[in-house]
């Protein structure tokens, strides 16, 4: 069991183990299989927390009416520097969203939008894509308890594969981990980085076939990351 313990610390201490990150990636939903493992957690938790209703989170990628592919893939990518510095770039529909975070403030564009900011105010807040799951951890014990762990290799990086499975239902635990994984899986395939403890790939799965999977296929580790990447001068272009 010691390749297991390795993995929960690896995916405690994520957040000690890099300085900076530049990800880019894909984000995969096979889209009927999503919609029925969406559809079966909103009955299980209102079935397990005896509530009327449940925060609702909206459906990801969708397309545009009358346009229902059998799968979609789009691209997402991912920059980050500490302490606070966030930019990401990710699809909303048929609009790519681009945002910069850094504090309390957020900078956001899209063609349809333009920007928008927050000005600093803490109420209102934004969201960072899909590769934000695959890189804050720590919370992922709560929600996944792991089953069996191997060595394995994912682009060129040692890596764990890790089968997990989602932990019992805790009423006070909060769904936004297992929604941004796949909510709805009675599986979770993850390949978990060796040296820096962030995930490479999560794939969720029903009954032994995936409906969602968030890869990276490109890190960047410790780079000195331009200042201009986390200005909102450079959004728009």
């Amino acid at each position: 069991m010691r390749d297991l313990g390795d993995v929960l610390e690896l995916l405690h201490t994520s957040p000690d183990r890099w300085n900076s990150l530049r990800l880019a990636g894909k984000d995969w939903i096979h889209i009927a299989r999503n919609h029925e493992a969406w559809e079966d957690s909103v009955r299980a938790m209102r079935r397990d927390r005896g509530r009327a209703s449940v925060t609702h989170f909206a459906s990801i990628n969708a397309v545009a009416e009358g346009e229902v592919p059998e799968e979609l893939a789009v691209a997402w990518r991912l920059w980050r520097a500490k302490p606070d510095k966030i930019r990401t770039e990710f699809q909303v529909g048929t609009e790519t969203v681009r945002a910069i975070l850094v504090g309390p403030q957020w900078w956001s564009w899209t063609t349809s939008t333009g920007l928008r900011t927050n000005g600093g105010d803490t109420s209102y807040s934004h969201g960072i894509g899909p590769g934000d799951v695959l890189v804050d951890t720590p919370g992922l014990s709560s929600v996944l308890r792991m089953r069996a762990v191997s060595r394995t290799t994912f682009i060129s990086r040692s890596a764990y594969l890790v089968s997990a499975e989602p932990a019992p239902v805790d009423q006070n635990a909060s769904t936004a981990i297992l929604h941004a994984l796949g909510a709805g899986a009675d599986r979770y395939e993850l390949v978990v980085d060796a040296e820096i403890g962030v995930l490479m790939r999560s794939q969720a799965e029903r009954g032994g076939q995936p409906f969602r999977v968030i890869e990276v296929e490109e890190l960047r580790l410790n780079e000195l990351l331009d200042a201009g990447l986390f200005s909102s001068d450079g959004l728009a272009n």
